[in-house]
C-alpha cells in the first residue's frame, strides 16, 4: 500500500537538503491526474502545498473538494476550448505551447478582469508526441508573447524525454531559461518547471526550481480511471 504522507515527507526532506546546498527555493508540485480528492488531501495534510492538475475537467470537478490550503496549478496540455475550466482557477498554467493559446487565454482573462500567470512550454527534445515551442523558435515567440495583455509569463517549462541520462536536456533548458530571463522577460521570469518522478533529482541539480511529481507521491497511476 502506498504511504502518501511518507512519500511527501521524504521528497520534501530531499528538496530541503538541496535548497540548503544550492541556496535557492525549489517548489514541489504534486501531479494529481486521476487521483481522488482524498488522496490529494492526504498529500496536502502531509505538507504538499501545490497541486498540479493535468486535465481541465478534472480541475473543474475537484476544485471544490481539494483543501483550500493548497495552491492549484494546471500542468497539462490545454486546448483553447477548455480554458474556461482553468483560467482564473489555476494560479499558474505551466503549458503555454502556442501563440494562439496565449491569445485565447488573454481574451478570456480580459473579459473577467484578471491576469493569468503562465509558463512557456519548450519541447526541448523535439519529440513528436510532446507539446511546446522548439528551442529554435522560442525566442521569436517570446518577443510576441510578452506583448500579450492579461497574461504574465513567469517562467519556462519542459517535459524531459524518457531516457536514462537527461543531463544534456536539463542543461540546454536551463540555458534557455536564463537567456529568456536576461534578454526578454526580466525578473518576472523566475520559474523553471523541469523534472518529474524519474528525473527530478537531476533536474534540480541543473537548475530546476519547480518539480512536478505524481508517481513518486501517489504510486503508479490506475489507467482504468482514465
Amino acid at each position: 500500500m502506498v504511504n502518501i504522507a511518507q512519500n511527501v515527507k521524504d521528497i520534501k526532506r530531499y528538496i530541503s537538503e538541496r535548497e540548503k546546498a544550492l541556496g535557492r527555493e525549489i517548489i514541489l508540485v504534486g501531479a494529481t491526474k486521476t487521483r481522488t480528492a482524498a488522496e490529494i488531501n492526504a498529500a496536502v495534510a502531509a505538507g504538499l502545498s501545490v497541486v498540479g492538475e493535468n486535465r481541465p475537467q478534472e480541475l473543474r470537478d475537484k476544485l471544490s473538494l481539494i483543501s483550500p490550503s493548497a495552491e492549484i496549478h494546471f500542468i497539462g496540455h490545454l486546448q483553447k476550448n477548455k480554458i474556461k475550466y482553468v483560467v482564473g482557477k489555476a494560479s499558474l498554467i505551466h503549458s503555454c505551447d502556442s501563440l494562439d493559446l496565449a491569445t485565447a487565454v488573454s481574451a478570456y482573462a480580459k473579459e473577467r478582469g484578471t491576469t493569468q500567470d503562465m509558463l512557456i512550454e519548450v519541447n526541448i527534445s523535439g519529440e513528436a508526441d510532446k507539446h511546446g515551442f522548439s528551442a529554435s523558435e522560442i525566442f521569436a515567440a517570446a518577443e510576441k508573447l510578452k506583448t500579450i495583455d492579461n497574461v504574465r509569463f513567469t517562467g519556462l517549462m519542459t517535459v524531459l524525454p524518457h531516457i536514462g541520462d537527461v543531463s544534456a536536456y536539463c542543461d540546454e533548458t536551463r540555458k534557455l531559461y536564463e537567456k529568456l530571463r536576461s534578454e526578454v522577460f526580466g525578473g518576472q521570469f523566475r520559474f523553471l518547471s523541469m523534472g518529474m518522478s524519474e528525473d527530478y533529482k537531476t533536474a534540480i541539480d541543473f537548475g530546476s526550481n519547480m518539480v512536478r511529481i505524481g508517481r513518486g507521491i501517489f504510486g503508479e497511476r490506475d489507467y482504468g480511471k482514465d
